[in-house]
């Protein structure tokens, strides 16, 4: 990936970051150094990738099914964390690539009577078919 794709996107919030702090008079060095710290580890760190689609698009698809609070990428597998029916309790789903690259559960929990991480893993899927 080339890096003008990674830091381009991150110019304009930072510049606006940075004229809100000069014009509400913090003009305090640690202001600045925040700003380029986090435009630096945006640039060293890119985004994680789980079946070939970035972190924030598997947070998008897992916002947008129902009971759905997050994804995260966590090591070679995908986490999927979402409220109970009543929703009181959350839970956590891990996803895992089988050998042909689909997605299968490696840990449900509720054993398996949840509907949510059906759902998620349906939208996972045509997500991943629709960039094909």
């Amino acid at each position: 990936m080339k890096m003008s794709k990674v830091i381009k996107p991150l110019i304009i919030p930072a510049a606006a970051l940075l004229g809100y702090a000069v014009i509400k008079g913090k003009k305090s060095s640690s202001v600045v150094s925040g700003i380029a710290q986090a435009v630096s580890n945006s640039a060293t760190n890119p985004e994680k990738t789980f079946a070939g689609l970035k972190e924030s698009e598997l947070n998008e698809i897992a916002l947008n099914t129902s009971r759905g609070l997050k994804a995260e990428i966590v090591g070679n597998a995908l986490e999927y964390c979402f409220k109970s029916a009543r929703g009181k309790k959350t839970a956590t789903a891990r996803i895992e690539l089988d050998s042909a690259g689909k997605p299968e559960f490696a840990f449900l929990p509720y054993s398996g009577s949840a509907n949510s991480p059906y759902f998620f893993i349906k939208n996972l899927r045509d997500a991943m078919n629709k960039d094909n």
